[in-house]
């Protein structure tokens, strides 16, 4: 048997086939769609999926676009055949995949929370280096607190016997003064 789109061989002259006729519900011709849609490449699939009939700034086909082109867009009657010959699991990761706005989103977000993660691993590696630093520093402060205490109480006891000799001094020397 013979299938109406036999004559098609790329995904997209299937698109403009079934845009200009309708989807032929045929087994034979379900089944050609579905050998053209498996012999086409993601990419140019993903084309198709994406084609708004709009353009960007550089006249360039864009599902963001904010220019009108001359083009009819492809992205409907694309995943009107897609959910006729793909299983609808499929389908739908298709479109979650390749068209779905709020793929890129999450996207962006998923690689914005990487980021983010990765500058708090940093940070926490930051605050637990510096953590340490201060727990040394303090180690440190606490050993020259304990010197400048011994240190001061040896300057004070040494600072007495000063005084206590001198006094000493001062009595052999009155008393020298007395005898003499």
């Amino acid at each position: 048997m013979s299938s109406k789109y036999d004559h098609i061989e790329t995904a997209a002259e299937l698109v403009q086939e079934v845009r200009a006729h309708g989807l032929s519900t045929a087994q034979e011709d379900i089944c050609r769609a579905q050998d053209i849609f498996g012999n086409t490449s993601v990419e140019e699939l993903a084309r198709l999926a994406n084609d708004i009939g709009r353009n960007n700034d550089q006249g360039e086909p864009d599902p963001k676009g904010s220019w009108s082109s001359s083009r009819i867009p492809t992205q409907g009657t694309f995943y009107m055949i897609a959910f006729s010959i793909w299983n609808w699991e499929t389908a739908t990761h298709f479109w979650n995949e390749h068209t779905n706005p709020q793929t890129e989103t999450l996207r962006e977000t998923k690689k914005l929370l990487a980021g983010k993660e990765r500058q708090a691993k940093e940070l926490t590696a930051k605050l637990e280096q510096a953590l340490e630093d201060r727990n040394t520093a303090e180690n440190a402060y606490n050993v020259l607190a304990d010197k400048y205490q011994d240190a001061s109480r040896r300057a004070e006891e040494a600072e007495a016997e000063v005084i206590r000799l001198k006094a000493k001094l001062y009595d052999y020397i009155a008393k020298e003064e007395h005898t003499a």
